[in-house]
């Protein structure tokens, strides 16, 4: 890919196309996960059949875990179609707010750096392995990024000329903050904040404050999230729901999580790996800033507002309790503009050829998954066990996987019963036990046979 100026724009144009076209493609080869997309499955089944849209349930249990908007939608595209339920909620939940971000990204880009870096940063950011990979998970922390990164552009539109925050524009800002924290929660309105503040104190105009008119954003977060708690209150569960959001899922997470508990340099250890292949550029560009911040009032606006959204919010994210890859997912923009920033800063002369071999890896690297998606299918999911599991009328049971309950809809059956190990024994002639590969060596009962079996998952039938 050349960067001519004549002919950039409709290059990079026909790329996004192409793009785009191919991880829509990509979504109906796809088969779910077992422990997280399917359990949203569970959980949105539930939501319509009961049609209790605001106290969320997982079998009998609450799930206050999430908010509700992200399966609001879930619950909407499967009203509208069973078949393709998968496949169109990724499209809708999913790619087209991974496409939002990374138009947001393009049009900050192009108010702050220039035209051609934003064709550039934005076609390495959404090509990068990671964000491709995340794009194509039933996750609503891709749609929460979109709501994020609405609010930073709204910001940085309006802080371009330095002026007040218009109505308009304060009305969309908060919004998108607190519809952020319907999606995924506090998050959404932690990451804008922090960036705010710190591209403030790097510009030196914190008084800029004053300008964005703070109470009428409090008052319209209060209201949304507001009329969410009062929804709540209206159903019996809702007092004991509302006790569990706020605290183990809010406070709890931040001081001592129930899961994903892990050390203060978790990500320090982990972004090398899912920043590849601009890791090394990322790592340089991170180096340089820190160690020019004394000069920070001399830098530009572009490295301000990259530093900005990273740097106080991997400390944030660092400093809580619960801790995973996918919660750093709205900096990842920040990355991609350190980096690449770096490459400028370093390469001067030569930098669009790194830029060119850089999206040529990313673009490979795409393809090549892509490719070996059926063979993941076959040998890392429960596509085919889903199948044979769903053609037998006997009883289904589980050992050391609890999470098999969560194709109960997908196979007709009412339950999936986890069993210990001394009760095998007591199963029932041609019922079925679904275990996962690595616990199959604790089974040496031989009534139990295996009936089909891939590189994760076995199924064993009593004879």
């Amino acid at each position: 890919m050349r960067f001519k100026d004549d002919t950039y724009k409709e290059r990079y144009k026909l790329f996004f196309i192409g793009y785009f076209a191919l991880i829509v493609g990509i979504t109906f080869l796809r088969f779910p996960d077992i422990r997280n997309e399917l359990k949203y499955f569970v959980i949105t089944e539930q939501m319509v059949e009961t049609k209790n849209f605001i106290i969320l349930k997982y079998f009998t249990e609450l799930y206050p875990d999430k908010p509700p908007i992200y399966f609001w939608i879930l619950g909407l595209v499967r009203y509208v179609t069973k078949e393709n339920f998968y496949p169109i909620s990724l499209i809708i939940a999913n790619i087209i707010p991974a496409g939002i971000t990374a138009f947001l990204g393009f049009k900050l880009s192009k108010l702050y750096w220039n035209e051609k870096m934003a064709y550039i940063s934005t076609a390495i950011f959404i090509t990068l392995p990671y964000i491709f990979g995340v794009s194509l998970v039933l996750r609503m922390d891709t749609l929460m990024t979109t709501f994020i990164m609405g609010s930073i552009y709204l910001f940085f539109s309006s802080y371009s000329d330095k002026k007040e925050i218009s109505l308009n524009k304060s009305i969309y800002f908060y919004s998108c903050i607190a519809l952020g924290v319907l999606v995924k929660g506090g998050a959404a309105f932690i990451i804008p904040v922090l960036t705010i503040l710190f591209y403030l104190y790097l510009d030196n105009n914190l008084s800029y404050l004053k300008k964005m008119r703070l109470l009428l954003g409090l008052g319209i977060i209060v209201t949304i999230l507001g009329i969410w708690f009062l929804m709540m209150l209206s159903f019996p569960e809702g007092k004991s729901y509302i006790g569990l959001i706020l605290g183990q899922e809010t406070l709890g997470r931040v001081i001592k999580a129930k899961t994903h508990t892990r050390p203060i340099y978790y990500y320090l250890k982990l972004l090398p790996l899912t920043t590849l292949p601009i890791a090394p550029f990322f790592i340089v560009g991170l180096y340089k800033s820190l160690r020019n911040f004394k000069n920070r009032k001399k830098w530009k606006k572009i490295d301000k507002i990259a530093f900005s959204l990273f740097v106080p919010n991997l400390v944030f994210f660092s400093s809580i309790s619960g801790k995973l890859d996918i919660y750093l997912l709205p900096l990842y923009y920040g990355i991609i503009i350190i980096s690449l920033r770096a490459i400028e800063r370093i390469w001067s002369g030569s930098k669009e050829k790194v830029y060119r071999i850089l999206l040529y890896i990313n673009c490979t690297i795409l393809i090549i998954c892509a490719g070996l998606l059926p063979y993941y299918n076959k040998n890392f999911t429960m596509k085919d066990s889903i199948e044979i599991l769903k053609e037998n009328s006997e009883k289904v049971y589980s050992y050391r996987f609890e999470d098999a309950k969560n194709i109960s809809n997908e196979i007709n059956k009412n339950s999936i019963e986890n069993i210990p190990l001394e009760d095998l024994s007591k199963m029932n002639e041609g019922e079925l036990l679904l275990v996962k590969k690595k616990y199959r060596k604790d089974i040496s009962d031989r009534s139990l046979e295996e009936l089909y079996s891939n590189k994760e998952y076995t199924i064993l039938i009593k004879k």
